[in-house]
């Protein structure tokens, strides 16, 4: 399932999320801004399977007046799944917010069908219709660095790496 960049583009603002400025490398390095375990406090995270077909025990949700998405009741990865949370570009500069996943989580995200999308919420407001599975990480993008910045404070704020 393919959902249109414009569209993910329109959703993305975060009215919950912190603000966040730190320097980005390229690639899949790190920041340094990996949080050790994000469940012990900070904002929700939650994965939920999409798609833009409708699928009979899936949620309509509606975001615009011409685009309808469906969207699994339960999240398949929560914030219990995360073991740490960064933020990370690729080549080509794109940002992504990087969820390092516990076994139950990696094995919760190989369960889910291949043909379908993924919706992320932070803190109850929707992040990204992107996802991209990569080894025992799940990312997904979002509009810039200060939004990855931003995201990763409110799942993980620094004190917990304390």
């Amino acid at each position: 399932m393919k959902l249109s960049r414009k569209v993910a583009l329109i959703v993305l603002p975060l009215a919950a999320v912190l603000a966040g400025c730190n320097t980005m490398k390229t690639g899949t390095e790190s920041t340094g801004t990996t949080a050790q375990t994000p469940a012990a406090q900070g904002t929700a995270v939650d994965v939920f399977l999409a798609s833009d077909k409708v699928i009979k025990s899936y949620r309509p949700v509606k975001l615009s007046e011409k685009q309808t998405i469906y969207v699994s009741k339960t999240p398949i990865i929560t914030r219990a799944n995360l073991t740490s949370v960064d933020r990370v570009r690729d080549s080509q500069g794109r940002s992504f917010v990087k969820l390092s996943l516990n076994p139950a989580g990696v094995s919760a995200l190989n369960a889910a069908p291949k043909d379908q999308g993924y919706a992320t919420t932070v803190g109850g407001q929707l992040a990204s219709l992107t996802g991209i599975r990569q080894n025992n990480d799940f990312l997904f993008m979002v509009r810039d660095d200060q939004v990855a910045g931003s995201v990763v404070e409110a799942i993980a704020p620094k004190t917990a790496a304390k």
